[in-house]
């Protein structure tokens, strides 16, 4: 049985989105064929690069397609590779067979309806509900056509099951092997060139009001004895803004790097708002696989994972709350929420995620 999981990224970009999809991927192939297939934005890259950019072990079959010349990833690039993911489609169902595809975004919907006209199914994974209308247009369509379709929460589960498709709810998950370091607290401030005398709450990921980070803001300025690092993109509203003095940005770093950042904080951050757009972020993962005591925003999706026996949660959009949280998790005894964080992920593995999706496509299929 043979897929492909069709993507439009550039999978150089180091984000966690394009982590998430290369270990997906992956897990998958453990059980079940499936090969990748993206567009190319610039020079393409190869199996070694990907391996040492995102410290994976494997990375399944690349298919890079012309993409008319793009560059960068967008709308116009999207609606372009629609056309060149469907010519590969069906060069290779004609001349080899394909069994079904694999889609993350509801813009390969024109891709979709080609494979459902020559029989070809697809599973769709979505990680959130549609925010808008024209989002709701293309997820509801692609979600009818779909043979099955993959949540990362329980919770967007309810508004999925409007489709009476087969549903599997399969949260993301962590490399536990990447956070097998022994390196100390100090040790790993002294290798990053952070404080050694002040306590660091840190937070990665897009710097951005969408993921909560304008009350990270507001709580900084309410403890000036403590540092807060964010290290990841700066969102265009926060550029040229003026930051208290005691939040520090740093430059995105690579997948490989961040087990060090989180073992150099006292506490890590994962301040989500109450809206829809992000709500089962991947950090979570791999915060709790770091063993380093969490600070969250009390959401349902969140509550799924996280608990009082392993975080500290809080209400959302509340800095006074957050400095709260922040002060118990600083305390000695906070150490053993890290502990359990630490226990409690080893269930969430790409390994058992890919092997729950690889069950769930054969069963149905």
């Amino acid at each position: 049985m043979q897929g492909y999981y069709f993507i439009n990224t550039d999978l150089k970009n180091g984000r966690a989105h394009t982590y998430q999809i290369l270990n997906t991927s992956s897990s998958i192939n453990s059980r079940l064929s499936i090969g990748l297939v993206a567009p190319r934005y610039g020079t393409s890259p190869g199996e070694e690069e990907l391996k040492r950019l995102y410290g994976l072990d494997y990375v399944p079959d690349l298919n890079i397609l012309f993409n008319f010349g793009l560059t960068s990833p967008g709308t116009l690039a999207f609606i372009l590779f629609n056309i060149s993911a469907t010519a590969f489609l069906l060069s290779q169902k004609i001349t080899k067979g394909m069994n079904f595809i694999y889609v993350r975004s509801s813009f390969f919907l024109p891709l979709v309806i080609i494979a459902w006209l020559f029989r070809v199914p697809c599973f769709y994974e979505t990680h959130r509900k549609p925010l808008t209308s024209t989002e709701r247009f293309l997820d509801g369509f692609l979600s009818r056509l779909a043979f099955g379709i993959i949540l990362v929460s329980d919770y967007i589960k309810g508004y999925y099951t409007r489709y009476q498709k087969p549903l599997l709810v399969s949260h993301d998950a962590v490399s536990l092997e990447r956070f097998l370091i022994s390196m100390a607290r100090g040790e790993a401030r002294i290798k990053l060139g952070l404080p050694s005398g002040k306590k660091i709450c840190l937070y990665t990921g897009t710097i951005s009001k969408l993921k909560g980070l304008d009350y990270v803001l507001k709580s900084a300025r309410l403890v000036p004895g403590i540092d807060f690092i964010l290290v990841g993109i700066l969102a265009p509203e926060f550029v040229g803004v003026t930051l208290p003095s005691n939040v520090k940005v740093l430059p995105k770093v690579n997948q490989k790097e961040i087990p060090m950042y989180l073992r150099a904080a006292d506490v890590l951050l994962l301040p989500h708002p109450k809206g829809e757009y992000s709500q089962s972020p991947l950090k979570l993962f791999e915060y709790m696989a770091s063993g380093t005591p969490i600070v969250a925003s009390d959401l349902p999706s969140i509550r799924e994972i996280l608990d009082t026996s392993n975080s500290i949660l809080v209400d959302p959009e509340n800095p006074e709350g957050l400095v709260t949280g922040i002060n118990k998790a600083l305390e000695e005894d906070a150490k053993v929420l890290g502990v359990k964080a630490k226990e409690d992920v080893r269930s969430h593995t790409w390994e058992a995620r890919g092997i729950a999706i690889a069950e769930f496509i054969k069963k149905i299929i």
